[in-house]
């Protein structure tokens, strides 16, 4: 499991493509479509415009094939890339693989602009309003 102080890890993916000037919130989700994974990721969707402000990006990613992404950002218009990662080498590298082996589980991390690790939520629950925050708090957002 991924902590707080650690490195990005280097995977496939290439994560630290998406690193700018601030700080990168990485999504994992279960599955496209599904109720909570959607209200996941829309409510980054719905608040993009204070997540531009805090000079933060955003990817999502899970291990949907990238046709199931296209349309799943087709139906919901993220203003984010939605990575695939089908052999789930960034999960595992993130330690976020569900008990099934088949997916990511629901998790958030934010990577500072330095690739470094500030925040894990290795169990990232939508509906809790105090995970919302921490995410926030670790973009910059004075809470």
């Amino acid at each position: 499991m991924i902590e707080v102080g650690d490195q990005l890890p280097d995977t496939e993916l290439s994560l630290r493509d998406y690193l700018s000037d601030g700080p990168l919130l990485i999504l994992f989700y279960a599955e496209a479509n599904t109720p909570l994974c959607t209200q996941q990721l829309c409510a980054f969707r719905d608040d993009e415009e204070m997540i531009n402000e805090l000079g933060a990006a955003v990817v999502a990613v899970s291990s949907d094939p990238p046709w199931d992404l296209e349309r799943f950002n087709d139906e919901h218009r993220f203003p984010f890339p939605l990575l695939s990662d089908p052999a789930l080498e960034a999960a595992a590298a993130f330690g976020v693989v569900d008990e099934s082996g088949k997916r990511a589980q629901r998790a958030a991390f934010v990577v500072d602009a330095n690739g470094l690790i500030g925040l894990t939520i290795p169990f990232y629950q939508p509906n809790n309003l105090e995970h919302y925050q921490e995410i926030f708090a670790a973009l910059g957002l004075d809470i």
